[in-house]
């Protein structure tokens, strides 16, 4: 499966909206399924967005359709960025999310000369956790109990990895 990564486009509605009100997408984050009205919103938010935050649709070669976003979040007064990924769940299980973490932290380390880059997840996510496994950060910390959601507290497993493990 080829795939590639591109700027957000206002004309990427449909398949973002797609990704935001999926139950399994967003089981694992710390928003809901989304209303279309609130993912027009987001990718306004994202279109004017700082340099600080790099924010990539990750689209199906093949298809031209949407079908994830990887974001990197640059904190400048600590030379270090957080990394966050979505793929959607008809495309789970090709590497996407692992091929595209790596891509990102490359760019991170070689481009933005990062000294740290850092990922949050739901320890239930545990896809979410092999992914940044195999991008070789370390899992570092669990923030128990610390985001209070519908349901109940969760926990969060930090991930990272350093410039000098690079």
């Amino acid at each position: 499966m080829d795939f590639y990564t591109r700027d957000l486009m206002k004309s990427d509605i449909e398949d973002i909206h797609e990704l935001y009100s999926s139950p399994k997408v967003t089981q694992y984050l710390t928003w809901d399924i989304q209303s279309y009205e609130e993912t027009e919103q987001l990718i306004d938010t994202i279109l004017e967005k700082s340099s600080e935050w790099i924010y990539n649709v990750i689209v199906d070669a093949d298809t031209d359709k949407v079908i994830g976003s990887i974001e990197l979040i640059h904190d400048k007064a600590n030379n270090s960025a957080e990394l966050s990924f979505i793929v959607h769940p008809e495309y789970w299980d090709h590497g996407i999310a692992t091929s595209m973490s790596q891509t990102i932290i490359k760019y991170g380390f070689k481009v933005l000369k990062l000294n740290r880059i850092w990922s949050a997840i739901d320890a239930r996510n545990v896809a979410g956790g092999i992914v940044l496994q195999k991008a070789n950060m370390k899992h570092e910390a669990v923030l128990r109990q610390n985001i209070q959601l519908d349901e109940g507290y969760r926990d969060t497993l930090i991930f990272s990895i350093l410039k000098s493990e690079f």
